[in-house]
């Protein structure tokens, strides 16, 4: 198939008619695996791993017994393991059943097997109480269709090659891989030409953007809002093109991103609410910007030449750009001119953030994704249950504080000190539904994040790694992620 920018939206949609298995949103097939319990309680230690299931839930004791809960999938529907082997470079076999060239997928490494256990013991270290707070979800990647295989690109770009990452991950630390689920009525072609696009501004974004020294707690989300987005999107096309000034803007701490404001936020909002044709980029990013874009998208793996365009990282020995190995293998393309913004193919739903494709976190959303997560609270109206739910904050105090760049030496202020007790007090007692309890605990929510000083430009906003877990199509969403799958080493698996 020729590319998508080439051919017109009824043509692109009959070859997807007559070529269904070619479908972004085509049935996933199932797996070829199960786990090796021996194996995996060999290498994790965790002597828990027993089932498949296993791998993605997390053990919580609620009332005197233990509960297994779901926190690495919706159901049990999702369970569908994936084998790799980072010997393979970009040939994983197990993994191109279900990747296709050119298309994009988001994942999200975990150390969850060997920390399945949600105990007070472990929320005593800040940073280990953290980590349990985003379910031990601690990394995002973007994984890509290639020529010859796929690959795995990072923000840092040189994460692979610091960490030893490979086209995958170390064998110690599994992935869950998602893939786009699209609202409403978007057409096959459509739908690839906006994974096309996600995949192209993925690239932009690695050739240009910094990653911050502090992540965890004290980097928070600079593009809070679709103009903002653009606007960064504004600086890394004219940074790429030469503008020393956009890069430095790019540079300064404010606008510094982690892996998920990199790998999710902002390769989504600008991928799917950006089309990087004559029209959109003329009127998001200036009428003058066209004619280079277009230059530097049909560059193929010229792109990343030492000194072709401007590169954070600087030249490399081979004669391409540092940490560019896997990048350069990808390629990018301009979108076709029929491509329109999601928000706007998406009219009726009420858009987050002035049209961006889902809402950021603020720390009273993190909060309450992982006490209603870790102790599923909706219809179990128990005093177990809001017992239990009231601990888990009182073991999460060090760690919330924490992520909201409180310490030691910059202690929280007494009054959100008080608010939180409140709120612990308001979760211990019974109600007659789980909105009563939502309409109780509003007002200490709200207090709290009025106390909280906006930093960095970002008030309060984050998009942590564990966040894909959360994105499911509601209301104020453009898109769902759905779950392709759970990556483990094929070392820990068998085949069935």
């Amino acid at each position: 198939m020729s590319r998508l920018a080439d051919q017109t939206l009824a043509a692109a949609n009959a070859w997807y008619t007559q070529n269904p298995q070619a479908r972004y949103d085509r049935p996933l097939p199932a797996s070829a695996y199960t786990i090796n319990p021996t194996a995996a309680q060999t290498l994790w230690k965790d002597p828990t791993l027993k089932t498949e299931r296993s791998l993605v839930t997390k053990l919580i004791e609620v009332g005197g017994k233990w509960e297994e809960v779901p926190t690495h999938i919706h159901s049990d529907k999702d369970l569908r393991l994936i084998a790799y082997q980072n010997v393979w470079k970009t040939k994983q076999r197990d993994l191109l059943r279900f990747i296709q060239p050119g298309e994009w997928y988001l994942g999200s490494s975990h150390h969850n097997p060997g920390n399945r256990h949600i105990v007070q013991s472990v929320f005593h270290n800040e940073e280990k109480g953290l980590e349990m707070l985003k379910f031990s979800i601690t990394h995002v990647r973007n994984y890509i269709g290639v020529a010859s295989g796929m690959v795995a690109t990072d923000s840092p770009r040189s994460y692979a090659n610091q960490h030893s990452a490979g086209h995958v991950n170390p064998k110690d630390y599994p992935a869950l891989l998602w893939r786009i689920r699209f609202l409403g009525d978007i057409s096959p072609a459509e739908q690839r030409a906006y994974v096309n696009n996600v995949r192209t501004w993925s690239m932009l974004l690695q050739k240009v953007t910094k990653f911050p020294p502090d992540y965890n707690g004290n980097d928070n989300l600079m593009t809070n809002s679709y103009a903002k987005v653009m606007e960064f999107g504004s600086n890394v096309l004219n940074a790429v093109l030469g503008s020393r000034s956009a890069l430095a803007t790019l540079h300064s701490q404010a606008e510094q991103v982690y892996c998920s404001e990199a790998g999710m936020h902002l390769a989504l909002n600008l991928g799917l609410n950006a089309p990087l044709n004559q029209a959109s980029v003329s009127a998001l990013f200036g009428a003058d910007k066209w004619a280079n874009v277009s230059t530097l998208l049909n560059e193929g793996e010229a792109f990343w030449r030492n000194g072709k365009y401007l590169d954070y990282y600087g030249n490399g020995t081979d004669g391409f750009m540092q940490n560019a190995e896997q990048n350069r293998l990808v390629e990018m393309e301009p979108a076709p001119a029929w491509l329109a913004a999601l928000k706007d193919r998406l009219p009726g739903r009420p858009l987050a953030g002035g049209g961006l494709v889902f809402r950021p976190w603020d720390v009273a959303d993190m909060i309450e994704h992982f006490i209603k997560t870790a102790i599923p609270r909706n219809g179990r109206e128990t005093w177990e249950v809001s017992n239990a739910q009231a601990e888990l904050l009182l073991w999460l105090k060090p760690g919330i504080f924490h992520s909201m760049g409180f310490s030691r030496s910059n202690p929280p202020p007494p009054p959100l000190v008080m608010l939180f007790d409140t709120l612990v007090a308001k979760v211990r007692r019974n109600y007659e539904s789980y909105a009563a309890l939502r309409a109780a605990i509003a007002p200490e929510l709200q207090a709290a994040q009025q106390i909280v000083a906006p930093k960095a430009l970002g008030a309060g906003a984050f998009v942590p790694p564990h966040m894909v877990t959360s994105i499911t199509g509601d209301a104020d969403e453009l898109i769902a992620l759905e779950a392709v799958g759970q990556l483990f080493h094929e070392d820990v698996l068998k085949a069935k």
